[in-house]
């Protein structure tokens, strides 16, 4: 079985890094728990068993232990892997079963026994194929001397493992190392570098900020490297950082930089860092990042955020600056928002701009919101607005807006808007849109609408829905309904469709 174990795909290797380093993180805490078939440990360990294709005992002890791991019987399989190593110490697969036993023992948090039996693998079985695992598994549990040489080591996943356990027994070693691995000079790997600004973001402590400062100003390390530090200072709610933060703004014109910037002033609790916001929805020298200054404000709940998009508005004519307003005021659970979007949809300029405020205002409607934009529909006349106020009507979850969308189908209003009502009614697929439709499509003699009907029977999921486009297909006084019912039909998987369309044909 030893021999085949070059064909296993290593843990380490099979893990990508920042997978790895969520792992490492999470086994800090160790809880036992039900383990998981889909857990790359377990995975891993079903593979090694089912390389071998003999019965003996001891092959049987071990697939035993297997199946306790898999349970998550910690416990239990720590005993079937001892009694492994001392009935059958001579077995080739010995080395699986200590490392697996050290598993098992970290799993329930033992973990000094964890250590003396990995460490007992690596000293008696130093080519074994289980050795990477043993090293990556000590240094999980911090032992020091595995650390320290893992550090130094080429393997940069085990690095980054090492790195995690130093930042749990020696905070400022592991922000001294942090330093040089990402000075601009630094030949270590990529994925090191990340784990690392990663680590010193969520571990650093109080000598993290000034390193993270100097990783998010440094122009020639990695762009996504930078980022991560500037996500992570906008975590710290500092007036000194918001400071500094607002200086690389200012100072660098990568715009995926100031883009992280912006989220950082966004999700720090500052004045100051919303000021700088309303100053970059206001001014800001591109679209793009204007739009996202207002969308983020749009997520806060201060009234100067309010102040400023609605004041915002007022001043702005760029059509994507006003679309973007429009949307970060529909994000805003409170009424001042709502009335100057309501206004907007009664008195905007353009009629776009009106239909885009309906939009919004359809996504979030309701109460008084609700009453007054199905009382906007009766005094409207431009068609576009009233198409615009039925799209919104779909989208509400008050009954009244669907008891609306009902009365312009079936009602005398134009045919474009009828039919556009029946097509949004369409989409709700429920037993009494459907029988409604149903209703509408008997007392209906215009074509055109009994045509959209019935595309909107097809596109329905209720039985009722089917049932009707068979009767159209066998009976309908018109040829051309009967055939796009029957052309409706043959795209159903619905049984009785399809047994229809048998006896269609015999």
């Amino acid at each position: 079985m030893t021999a085949m174990m070059p064909l296993l795909n290593r843990w380490v290797a099979r893990c990508g890094l920042l997978l790895l380093l969520v792992c490492v993180v999470a086994l800090c805490f160790v809880r036992p728990q039900s383990a998981r078939t889909d857990d790359p440990d377990i995975r891993k360990l079903n593979r090694f068993v089912q390389t071998s294709k003999t019965d003996t005992p001891a092959a049987k002890m071990f697939r035993e232990g297997r199946d306790l791991i898999e349970a998550g019987d910690y416990k239990e399989a720590a005993q079937k892997f001892s009694d492994f190593v001392n009935n059958y110490p001579k077995d080739r697969d010995v080395d699986a079963a200590l490392y697996w036993l050290a598993y098992a023992l970290k799993k329930q948090g033992n973990t000094q026994d964890a250590r003396k039996v990995a460490a007992r693998l690596l000293q008696d079985f130093p080519r074994s194929t289980w050795r990477q695992d043993a090293i990556a598994l000590l240094t999980e549990l911090g032992d020091q001397p595995t650390v320290e040489q893992a550090i130094r080591q080429d393997n940069c996943e085990i690095k980054v493992i090492a790195l995690q356990s130093l930042f749990d027994a020696d905070e400022d070693r592991a922000v001294n190392f942090v330093a040089d691995v990402l000075k601009s000079n630094s030949q270590e790997c990529p994925g090191l570098k990340s784990a690392a600004v990663q680590l010193l973001g969520s571990h650093g402590g109080p000598r993290a900020g000034p390193l993270l400062l100097e990783i998010a100003r440094n122009q020639s390390l990695d762009l996504k490297l930078r980022q991560t530090a500037i996500r992570h200072l906008g975590d710290e709610n500092s007036e000194a950082v918001v400071d500094e933060l607002t200086r690389l703004y200012d100072t660098d014109r990568t715009p995926e930089i100031r883009a992280q910037l912006l989220r950082a002033f966004a999700e720090m609790h500052s004045q100051r860092a919303e000021a700088k916001l309303i100053e970059l929805a206001r001014s800001g020298d591109s679209l793009e990042l204007r739009a996202t200054a207002i969308r983020y404000l749009g997520e806060h709940d201060g009234s100067a955020s309010l102040d400023e998009l609605i004041r915002l508005f007022d001043a702005e004519r760029t059509p994507q600056i006003r679309a973007q307003i429009l949307r970060a005021l529909a994000e805003r659970n409170d009424p001042r928002a709502h009335a100057k979007l309501l206004d907007i949809a009664r008195h905007g300029e353009t009629p776009e701009l009106r239909v885009e405020a309906i939009r919004r205002l359809g996504e979030n409607s309701h109460g008084a919101l609700a009453d007054d934009l199905l009382q906007l529909y009766s005094t409207e006349n431009n068609e576009a607005i009233k198409l615009g106020l039925l799209r919104a009507y779909s989208e509400m979850e008050d009954p009244r807006a669907r008891a609306k969308l009902y009365d312009v189908a079936r009602g005398a209003e134009a045919l474009n808007l009828r039919l556009y009502a029946i097509k949004q009614l369409g989409e709700h697929n429920d037993e009494q849109t459907t029988q409604e439709l149903i209703s509408l499509y008997d007392g209906e003699s215009n074509v055109q609408v009994k045509a959209t009907l019935i595309r909107a029977f097809g596109e329905s999921q209720q039985k009722a829905a089917v049932r009707k486009l068979i009767q159209i297909a066998r009976s309908d006084p018109s040829i051309e309904l009967r055939k796009l019912a029957v052309r409706l039909l043959g795209e159903s998987k619905d049984p009785e469709a399809l047994k229809f369309l048998e006896d269609l044909l015999k």
